[in-house]
């Protein structure tokens, strides 16, 4: 275990990631693919994460395994969410490409996982397009079949991961 994985483990102790995440709001499939497959946070829920922790951009992204400095304590995630604005066509269309691309095991599992993959899909083309001031006027020229191909591209990167009918919720 390195990187992202061994400093979120550090975060959040000796309690289960499941409900970690469930306390802080954030998905749990998220954190679950950040502790297993040490995948780097991004988009909104990177945001999440930096707000609720308390812990600054920097130590996270950094290769330190030192403990984070002291900061601000960490806000609540009912705080958080409040000024989250979500772009609900773009997630039914990140929820339409899931389905799309992961097929009838995607469709009939919990509608919780099939949230996560969503939320993970437009997480990624927010993070795409967060650093550019017309990229998020421009997202309503994206149509699903846009959102498949951003996938797919992001799925060979490592970026997205493929979708498995397993899932440990008890993971720590």
């Amino acid at each position: 275990m390195s990187g992202i994985s061994k400093k979120l483990l550090q975060v959040i102790g000796n309690q289960s990631a499941k409900s970690w995440a469930e306390q802080n709001g954030l998905p749990v499939q998220t954190v679950h693919e950040w502790i297993k497959h040490d995948r780097k946070p991004r988009g909104a829920n990177f945001q999440l994460l930096i707000q609720t922790t308390g812990i600054a951009k920097d130590w996270w992204t950094s290769d330190s395994e030192q403990p984070p400095p002291p900061s601000a304590p960490p806000v609540q995630a009912e705080r958080t969410t409040f000024g989250l604005q979500i772009n609900k066509g773009l997630l039914h269309h990140c929820m339409d490409a899931c389905r799309h691309i992961y097929g009838a095991d995607f469709s009939s599992a919990l509608e919780q996982i099939q949230i996560d993959y969503a939320v993970d899909c437009y997480n990624e083309v927010i993070g795409m397009i967060q650093d550019n001031p017309t990229g998020l006027r421009n997202l309503a020229q994206l149509t699903r079949e846009d959102i498949v191909q951003l996938m797919k591209i992001s799925i060979k990167l490592g970026k997205l991961h493929s979708f498995s009918t397993t899932y440990d919720y008890a993971v720590k």
